[in-house]
């Protein structure tokens, strides 16, 4: 608490001292946000909480459902539905690590057409990162389930489960009430629908700000000249936001096949802006940070191993 006090404390006192660049971060923050976030995101965002409030998971596997909708929407779309689910007592803690740990994925809009061929200039290279990118999820999922199937014994899993399914039942009837009572006022679900989309909007807008300001602030301060090579200092910077990484490794003189390795960590990865978005989304679902910046640490591992091999054929 008092680092986070001492942080936020920090940064007030640097956006008063460097007016002008905390203002020129937050005109490229929202200009992102608005030209490329919102429009890719809010139709996603609002027909994805729709679905959920009339109880698509019922018929449909959560795994399926969580992973299809994180990878047509993108980050941090799975994280949200999860931290939701757990919310409403659909799940317990232990389930929603089991599905962050492939269902965080960015979208194949971004990788195809921002980072493939916008970025690299290179349609084959968005292809190679996208595969890449999901076959890396898909890895890291049986990875992470498979240890927490090995580190919990049969005897503490039923006591987890027989602690959960009392809230569980109890919340579940709950939600059977609220759903007969608005079954019928279907545009008040779907107003529901839309205020809560707009909110994680909001909160994602807020992380690009925060993340452009860093970046911005690291470069204008000179940190980044004790690296002499490009791409660590394309590599620092995509470490905070993936966007800001992936356009600057671009822009430098490594060889073709690097790049696409450097971008298929990064997306991966996703940077501690859409790893800050994604813990607001999860909040109160048990998920800790240091489990989640180990999965994403194994996701941007596992998917540069896949690139690497699809580079081996191509």
């Amino acid at each position: 608490m008092n680092i986070a006090l001492f942080l936020a404390l920090a940064g007030c006192i640097l956006m008063v001292l460097l007016p002008d660049i905390a203002l020129l971060s937050a005109q490229k923050g929202i200009a992102l946000w608005a030209g490329s976030v919102l429009p890719a995101l809010l139709p996603f965002f609002i027909c994805v909480g729709f679905l959920n409030s009339l109880g698509i998971t019922d018929y449909l596997p959560r795994g399926l459902f969580i992973f299809t909708m994180s990878v047509l929407a993108g980050y941090p779309m799975g994280a949200r539905l999860i931290g939701e689910m757990v919310r409403k007592g659909e799940i317990d803690t232990r389930q929603a690590r089991r599905l962050i740990s492939f269902g965080s994925t960015s979208g194949p809009t971004f990788l195809l057409g921002a980072v493939g061929a916008g970025m690299l200039g290179s349609v084959t290279a968005g292809i190679v990162i996208a595969v890449s990118h999901y076959i890396g999820a898909l890895l890291t999922g049986l990875l992470f389930c498979g240890m927490d199937s090995l580190r919990k014994t049969k005897k503490r899993s039923s006591d987890n489960r027989n602690a959960f399914s009392t809230e569980a039942e109890n919340k579940m009837r709950e939600r059977g009430v609220w759903q007969k009572g608005r079954n019928n006022d279907l545009f008040a679900v779907f107003t529901d629908s839309i205020l809560g989309a707009l909110k994680s909007l909001g909160i994602v807008l807020a992380y690009i700000v925060l993340f452009m300001f860093i970046t911005d602030l690291i470069q204008f301060s000179g940190l980044l000249n004790f690296f002499d090579m490009p791409q660590v200092k394309a590599l620092i910077k995509g470490f905070l936001e993936m966007t800001v990484g992936c356009a600057a490794i671009s822009k430098t003189m490594a060889a073709f096949n690097i790049k696409i390795l450097f971008c298929t960590f990064l997306v991966s990865f996703g940077g501690i802006s859409v790893i800050g978005q994604s813990m607001s989304m999860l909040a109160g679902s048990g998920i800790s940070f240091k489990y989640f910046i180990a999965v994403k640490l194994c996701h941007g591992v596992a998917s540069c191993g896949v690139a690497l091999l699809c580079l081996f054929f191509i």
